[in-house]
Parts: C-alpha cells; sequence; structure tokens
C-alpha cells in the first residue's frame, strides 16, 4: 500500500495502429478494418425487433391519452376560470 504522498507513476499506452496518424493528419484506416468492425455487430432477431415496436407503440399511445387527459382538464379548468372573471 502506497501512503498518500506518494505520486504513481503513469504510463502511457503505445498507440495502436488504428491511432496512427498519416502525415497529412488522416487516420490510417482501410476497408478491411471497417469489414472487421462490422462483423462484431450483433444485429437484433425478428422477434426482439417485434417486441421492441410493440413496446414503442403502447408506450407512446399511452403518453398520448396522459397529454390529452391532462389537455381536457386545462382547458376545463381555464374555460371555468374565464367565465368566473368575464
Amino acid at each position: 500500500m502506497t501512503s498518500p504522498n506518494e505520486t504513481k507513476e503513469v504510463k502511457k499506452a503505445a498507440p495502436t495502429p488504428k491511432q496512427t496518424k498519416k502525415a497529412d493528419g488522416s487516420e490510417k484506416n482501410s476497408f478491411a478494418d471497417y469489414k472487421a468492425e462490422f462483423k462484431k455487430i450483433v444485429w437484433p432477431g425478428r422477434a426482439e425487433v417485434a417486441k421492441s415496436t410493440v413496446t414503442v407503440i403502447v408506450t407512446s399511445l399511452i403518453v398520448g391519452v396522459i397529454i390529452t387527459c391532462m389537455d381536457t382538464v386545462f382547458s376545463a379548468g381555464y374555460d371555468a376560470l374565464i367565465s368566473l372573471i368575464g
């Protein structure tokens, strides 16, 4: 264990081939790098997409109903307030 007054030496990691830059400042990436990264993607299955879609639609409908109810209540309250004043 180190004492609080000691400082730790921090080492910088050597740059990976993807982090190296050319003289003109652009990164050194090739089509093979993109293809390799694309293979790592895990696409959702049909069932997962359907479940997520249904969830979004149901949530949107619920939020829409809540907003409609709030609008109706506020409009009725505003109209009642105006009729009391005027």
